[in-house]
């Protein structure tokens, strides 16, 4: 009885300004992390805006640079060059102004003649602000010089392409971006950190509440217990993951999360020393006790490694020693995905340029030697090695000529004519044209619609194009027979085609590059079809995944989303 009396005194007269403390401490900790991840999207948002800024002023310089080279080009042709760019998704206006700021073309024609407010770069610079006359536009400024070349290396780097009396050379050129979606995510995450905050601030004063009234142990415990409880279902509900654990490094608690992300769905791990990537972080706190933040890549239960943002601090129990250590940590997989598509895009543009610079130096001489090889063979008529010797040289010419027009495709930017279409008539429509090489490879062809009346809106060719791509891939892997499958259904946000095969698959080392230009396995293969049905799926603004299925081969899905996003 004494002793009982003796907890009870002890859980009364515990201060309440010890759990007032405990959470203004954790506070103080989320508010950092917080703070940190809201400079980081922030930075992220300027870096993102800014690589699609630069990337558009060198689209329309080389677009314009193409007109003028080509068709002599003037004010009137790059007025509707800027009204076409600023018909793409996330642009709002571009335009064209001269040292005094005044507008030479705008992407809105009734805008030419006004005087911009702008803070224009020195030579060889960009500047990028956000607007201060449009909240929610990016703009970004930079010299215009469409007659420069802007790619390095060669004998003509930095040379101008010629002179051209309809375009200025003090020119300056602004693309304003809309930064509206960027702005979207960083409210929903202030959203998310002030709820958060007012959860923490409920557990405090929940427990402030229980501790003033605990009359004695039974009822101090049923409120301790009330708040454990509670505090539990919070931690479960975070939407990253989170690992908490003590001195020695055995773990505390774990929340869904967290067991979601590490794949450790039904045995939650005992000690930290199971996922060695976390304990190179734990020893940094334990030196410099502050808090860390770093990309690590994790293995998880299931043998995969996923790229993760950990978050790590620790857990103070008095004044110098360390009562535990707290993870917080989310899968950055699809941010890596989504960075890895942007260098895929620029590589790509890059690509561009090159092929619209040397087409045309190819096929001139191509042009020259086809005739002369026609020559040839008329004058040396009766002489059958002669003629033998230009019959080749004349289909090398035409296969040389393909490939150049193949490039050419591949770097032309894609127009799309968008219509509904069913997708079971598209596949019956475009299967066909396999099956003849199929039966000389012993291949069996199948498909499946679900349901029957699946409909997208895509363009018929474009989209058609693409799954020839994927039919002849499948069927050159199996050159000992198999079965070709064609699958198209749908999820809740998007339409799936599947191209499965029963070949022997692609090696681990070729997946990140089959989707690279001109990179090829076969003999006799150029290196553009998936490529071209990379850049073709993207025009559909949507996606492709390659992977080795399990049971042998490969299966190639193509998401396309269920309703086109509107353009502005």
């Amino acid at each position: 009885m004494t002793s009982s009396s003796s907890r009870s005194a002890l859980w009364t007269v515990i201060p309440p300004w010890m759990v007032l403390g405990s959470a203004a401490i954790l506070a103080g900790i989320l508010l950092f992390l917080a703070f940190k991840n809201a400079n980081r999207e922030k930075e992220f948002m300027e870096e993102a805006l800014l690589s699609e800024g630069k990337l558009l002023i060198r689209s329309i310089e080389a677009g314009s640079r193409a007109g003028m080279m080509g068709m002599g080009w003037g004010q009137g042709q790059i007025q509707m060059l800027l009204e076409e760019t600023a018909q793409q998704p996330d642009v709002l206006y571009a335009a064209i102004v001269d040292p005094a700021g005044k507008i030479v073309s705008h992407s809105k024609p009734d805008r030419v003649g006004e005087t911009l407010s702008l803070s224009l770069p020195r030579e060889g610079e960009t500047n990028h602000f956000f607007s201060p006359g449009d909240p929610g536009a990016f703009e970004v400024v930079r010299a215009f010089q469409p007659w420069l070349r802007h790619r390095g290396g060669g004998r003509g780097e930095g040379r101008r392409f010629h002179e051209t009396r309809n375009c200025r050379k003090d020119l300056y050129i602004v693309v304003g971006l809309d930064t509206t979606p960027f702005e979207e995510a960083r409210r929903q995450d202030m959203h998310q950190t002030a709820l958060l905050f007012g959860m923490m601030f409920v557990v405090g004063a929940a427990g402030f509440f229980s501790l003033g009234l605990a009359q004695h142990y039974r009822s101090a415990r049923r409120s301790l217990q009330d708040i454990r409880a509670f505090t539990t279902t919070l931690v479960n509900r975070m939407p990253v993951g989170l690992v908490a654990v003590d001195n020695d490094g055995r773990v505390q608690t774990t929340n869904e999360a967290a067991l979601h992300i590490l794949r450790e769905d039904a045995h939650p791990p005992e000690n930290l020393a199971e996922y060695p990537c976390f304990l190179s972080i734990l020893e940094r706190i334990r030196h410099e006790e502050t808090v860390v933040e770093q990309e690590i890549l994790c293995e998880t239960a299931d043998a995969r490694q996923i790229p993760l943002l950990v978050n790590a601090a620790a857990m103070h129990g008095g004044p110098e020693t360390a009562a535990g250590y707290v993870f917080l940590f989310s899968d950055i997989t699809r941010i890596k995905a989504l960075e890895e598509q942007l260098r895929r895009s620029e590589r790509l543009a890059s690509l561009g340029r090159l092929a619209a610079g040397i087409a045309h130096e190819i096929r001139n001489p191509l042009s020259s030697i086809k005739g002369f090889a026609a020559i040839l063979a008329k004058r040396h008529g009766d002489d059958d090695r002669s003629r033998e010797i230009s019959e080749v040289m004349i289909q090398e010419v035409e296969r040389l000529n393909r490939v150049i027009s193949e490039l050419l495709d591949f770097a032309r930017p894609t127009e799309l004519h968008r219509e509904p279409c069913a997708l079971s008539e598209l596949i019956r429509r475009t299967l066909p044209l396999v099956e003849k090489e199929a039966a000389e490879r012993n291949v069996r062809i199948g498909h499946r619609v679900e349901p029957e009346g699946l409909q997208a809106e895509i363009d018929p060719d474009r989209f058609a194009q693409i799954l020839l791509n994927l039919y002849l891939n499948a069927v050159q892997a199996m050159d000992e027979g198999g079965d070709l499958r064609v699958e198209a259904f749908e999820d809740e946000t998007h339409l799936l085609v599947r191209v499965s095969d029963t070949g022997p698959g692609i090696r681990p080392d070729h997946l990140p590059h089959i989707f690279d230009p001109y990179f090829t396995t076969k003999p006799a293969g150029v290196g553009l079809g998936l490529a071209n049905v990379y850049k073709l799926v993207e025009a559909h603004e949507g996606e492709i995944r390659a992977e080795n299925r399990p049971e042998g081969g490969t299966a190639f899905t193509v998401l396309i989303p269920a309703s086109r996003p509107s353009s502005s």
